[in-house]
């Protein structure tokens, strides 16, 4: 089996979503083993990335549950919840954050653009990026744990963490990988199939939970972001890097909570 090129090997479903796990998060996969001359198949998970944000955004949304249980304030509520939604996933999406600003805006051009990203140091950019992005997910977050409560939050939170990790799959479907990407050799265009299934993953229970108005303009919202930015992406760095893909993650995860909140403010009476 191939993809764009790529030998992929073959993999069974359940491989696929212990690769994800790998790739995307800290979560021990204790219930799969990758033999030594198996390693993990990363091109055929790509339709797993949802999975794996349904888990940690549901650890998220629990701790959260239980903050609210306590009857502590909303903000606290929702720190709590990011701090174990960033512990789960290793940090790596808001890392990616902050290397894509550090990059594209301190960068006078592609070479450097790329050494930037590649530096394990943060700059000014990224310090910037990673405090208004983390304060507009509290702020957004809070307002959600208000508005919502009981299982209906641990839900939205799954729902919510797996569609911001569909973004990364429909980026891949839409724009090259950067041929400066360490990525490259990792991940490759998903399949028809593969979009498909990552897309049902989030968007079906979504629909459930809320209603069809709510899961259009989420989804629209969020699709218009992650296609801004893979375009600027090719431009800055002739296409997507392991950081864009990270950055979409974290601005996917703002664009959905700041859309229905939105949605909310305006039907309500």
């Amino acid at each position: 089996m191939t993809v764009d090129g790529h030998s992929t090997g073959k993999q069974s479903l359940i491989a696929d979503i212990a690769a994800a796990f790998l790739l995307l998060s800290r979560i021990p996969i204790f219930w799969h083993h990758f033999p030594d001359d198996r390693p993990p198949v990363f091109m055929t998970a790509l339709w797993a990335f949802p999975i794996v944000g349904l888990v940690i955004g549901a650890a998220g949304g629990l701790v959260m549950l239980g903050a609210q249980t306590l009857h502590l304030p909303p903000l606290f509520v929702a720190l709590s919840g990011i701090f174990i939604m960033v512990m789960l996933s290793g940090a790596m999406h808001e890392d990616g954050l902050a290397d894509m600003a550090d990059g594209f805006g301190g960068g006078h051009d592609l070479e450097s653009k790329i050494r930037i990203m590649h530096d394990s140091r943060i700059g000014t950019y990224g310090v910037l990026a990673l405090i208004l992005g983390n304060a507009g997910r509290i702020v957004l977050l809070s307002e959600l744990a208000i508005q919502f409560s009981g299982m209906n939050l641990v839900a939205l939170m799954a729902l919510i963490a797996a569609a911001a990790r569909f973004q990364p799959v429909m980026q891949l479907a839409l724009f090259p990988i950067s041929q400066h990407a360490s990525l490259a050799s990792l991940v490759a265009r998903p399949g028809v199939i593969q979009l498909i299934v990552a897309a049902l993953i989030w968007a079906v229970p979504l629909y459930f939970l809320l209603n069809i108005q709510s899961l259009l303009i989420m989804s629209g919202a969020t699709l218009a972001l992650s296609l801004w930015l893979g375009r600027l992406a090719t431009r800055q760095v002739d296409g997507l890097t392991g950081d864009v893909m990270g950055a979409a993650t974290i601005i996917g995860e703002i664009a959905l909570m700041g859309s229905l909140l939105a949605l909310m403010g305006y039907m309500a009476p």
